[in-house]
């Protein structure tokens, strides 16, 4: 009888993939189990291999009739497994519907269909294209084949309705069309706008799902029942028989990265996957990120651009507030509340925002200095009013609230900074005949919670909107005339080189959620610092001159896009033993053709019980930064020295924090 070999990719925390044997031919792509070690385990056919002389188990059982996954979409699993050197069974288990990961669930085995979408050539639309909108729509519907195109639009300048009119011309043309989506319970008026436009064709894919739900909108992708799929990063490697269009809203999310286990990114995945398949992608954002523009720059992506909002009405300009010898009150400035009074007299609505939840950020002694830390976390204890306990907002444990100092034994404990909810019952004090809402992760845990929220925004003339980056995101809100920017401080301050560009992205973003209607609105940004370059770049309200200034920096400094960045990270429960195993480590790279530092702390350098140290590598392209740590990942793996086994060790390619 006749054997065949086939290389099987597990999930595990191993940079390899496994040989077995099978007395059937199997396709690649199709769930195996096999036994591994003691245990059983799910497994993925990755390559047919010829007759070999090692000794190899057999293939326990085939699971499915049909392959989970295509040979080209293995091809990019294979190419995220070498980019991001990850291990490949880790790569390919991160995009594979939870109810799969389980031997016992089998794949549907419905044949895929042919897309036939009913849509006649001549579909009506609900809204009208302005000048700038149709010359966009006519340039992305000529893309051909692989084509990145920047989709660069102010706020308010109406980027759904062109994706509406590409996504409408792949479809009548037998395509289906992939659209991502940062946080896709942030973005409702995107998941509106396709779902009235194209009803029953459109799924969601999002983790806030049932494993039940996101299997069946996976299978109803693979399948063809659905033909375009909105969704979060773990959507971009979703089967679809003819994919046509990939589309990337607000792409200079820093949600499209995943920060633990595989680190990758949604983004560059997607391109990645347009260059195999030969398609259109189309990245749209108000505030691209610097390494897209550089691109632009580059000639290696196209641009289109709406540089006007939809209602033909200027974006607000900023004023700065320098708040160095001013007495605020739970983080605002009188000015800011004389604002506030002034806008709701107006019976329009004023909004605060502030990316800190909670109460207030410290809790403290003033007579000892003793601060409130999370025992396993190296950060301070956020209090949490409603809850009435100190929170870490990094593991999530909670606290009761000491009424004595736990150092000193003395009553002279109070509340530093201001959060979310203190500003919320401040204005209510301040302002109590006013509709006063707050919008962030602590006020929208309930199902439908967020929804509420906005309908009642919607549904009210006039009031207070306090909330996180939540409020930035999508959300269309005509009434607002006023933006006060609270505690921006902390990304000028800030030790991550990438925290200027998302500080410049939250205000642009933010600002362009108001005077939408009237053009009248203002943006009062309070600082200690009003003469940084970087914010007064944005007083302007236009942020590709922002961005300009920021890239012209970025190249006098050698740093990121004009160079490629990756840590190699090692996390331990001793904080020596991380330094001992990096310091070991270095010998396998070569500094004379890159920059190294460390080993350094992690800006949070414990967490989880964990402690976090870095040494970050730099070099001028990224094929040598791959090649480099390519030779650092096989020459560690290969070195048995008991110093490396005392932590566990992790590459991430392109960071955004440190």
């Amino acid at each position: 009888m006749s054997k065949f070999f086939y290389n099987v990719a597990i999930s595990i925390p191993l940079r390899q993939a496994f040989t077995y044997h099978s007395n059937q031919q199997i396709d690649l792509g199709t769930r195996v189990a096999v036994k591994f070690g003691s245990s059983t385990k799910l497994g993925i056919i990755i390559e047919t291999l010829p007759n070999t002389e090692i000794k190899t188990k057999s293939i326990h059982m085939v699971l499915d009739d049909i392959p989970t996954f295509s040979n080209t979409e293995l091809k990019i699993f294979r190419w995220a497994s070498e980019y991001y050197l990850h291990p490949i069974g880790e790569v390919i288990s991160s995009f594979l519907p939870t109810y799969l990961r389980q031997s016992k669930n089998t794949l549907d085995a419905t044949p895929i269909k042919s897309i036939d979408s009913d849509l006649p050539d001549n579909l009506k639309f609900e809204k009208n294209l302005n000048a700038q909108q149709s010359k966009a729509v006519d340039f992305l519907k000529s893309l051909k084949g692989f084509m990145p195109t920047l989709l660069y639009g102010v706020t308010g300048s109406g980027k759904t309705e062109v994706y509406i009119r590409c996504i409408a011309k792949h479809l009548i043309n037998n395509k289906s069309v992939l659209i991502l989506a940062p946080e896709i319970a942030l973005t409702p008026q995107l998941e509106s706008r396709v779902k009235d436009q194209f009803g029953s064709l459109v799924g969601i894919y999002h983790s806030k799902m049932t494993p039940s739900k996101r299997y069946k909108a996976w299978r109803d992708f693979r399948n063809g029942n659905l033909k375009v799929m909105i969704g979060t990063r773990s959507a971009v490697m979703m089967t679809a028989p003819k994919l046509g269009l990939i589309i990337i809203d607000e792409e200079h999310d820093s949600s499209y990265k995943q920060q633990d286990g595989f680190k990758f990114s949604a983004r560059d995945i997607a391109i990645k996957r347009a260059q195999m398949l030969k398609i259109p992608i189309i990245l749209g954002s108000a505030t691209p990120s610097l390494r897209t523009l550089k691109l632009v720059e580059e000639k290696k992506f196209k641009t289109i651009e709406l540089s006007k909002r939809v209602t033909q009405k200027n974006p607000p300009k900023f004023s700065i507030l320098d708040i160095n010898e001013v007495k605020l009150v739970s983080g605002l400035a009188p000015h800011a509340i004389e604002a506030i009074a002034q806008t709701l007299s107006q019976n329009k609505q004023a909004m605060i925002f502030i990316n800190r939840r909670g109460f207030a950020p410290q809790f403290v002694c003033s007579y000892c200095d003793w601060r409130a830390m999370c025992n396993s976390c190296d950060s301070s204890l956020v209090f949490h009013h409603q809850a009435e306990r100190l929170i870490c907002h990094r593991c999530d444990s909670a606290f009761g609230v000491p009424v004595i100092c736990p150092n000193c034994s003395k009553e002279q404990l109070s509340f530093l900074g201001t959060g979310t909810e203190q500003l919320e019952d401040t204005l209510r004090e301040l302002f109590p005949n006013a509709s006063i809402h707050r919008m962030d992760r602590d006020s929208t845990k309930k199902a439908g919670s967020l929804e509420n929220i906005l309908s009642e925004i919607k549904n009210s003339e006039t009031g207070i909107l306090i909330g996180t980056q939540m409020l930035i995101k999508g959300h269309d809100f005509p009434n607002l005339e006023l933006v006060v920017a609270v505690d921006v401080d902390q990304g000028i301050t800030s030790l991550n080189a990438s925290a200027i560009e998302e500080m410049g992205q939250q205000l642009i973003q933010v600002a362009g959620r108001a005077g939408r209607l009237d053009g009248h609105a203002t943006v009062l940004v309070q600082s200690r610092y009003v003469n940084d370059q970087n914010l007064l770049q944005l007083k302007s309200g236009n942020y590709l001159n922002f961005a300009s200034s920021l890239m012209q920096q970025r190249q006098s400094l050698n740093q990121p896009p004009y160079s490629f960045e990756a840590t190699i990270s090692a996390s331990s429960s001793r904080a020596q033993n991380n330094i001992e195993m990096l310091t070991y480590a270095k010998r396998y790279i070569d500094v004379s053709k890159c920059i190294l530092v460390g080993p350094i702390p992690a800006v949070q350098s414990k967490v989880r019980g964990s402690y976090q140290h870095h040494l970050v590598i730099q070099a001028n392209t990224r094929t040598l930064l791959n090649k480099l740590l390519i030779k650092f990942s096989e020459s560690l793996q290969a070195d048995k020295n008991k110093i490396l086994k005392k932590t566990r060790w992790s590459i991430n390619i392109d960071p955004t924090d440190l």
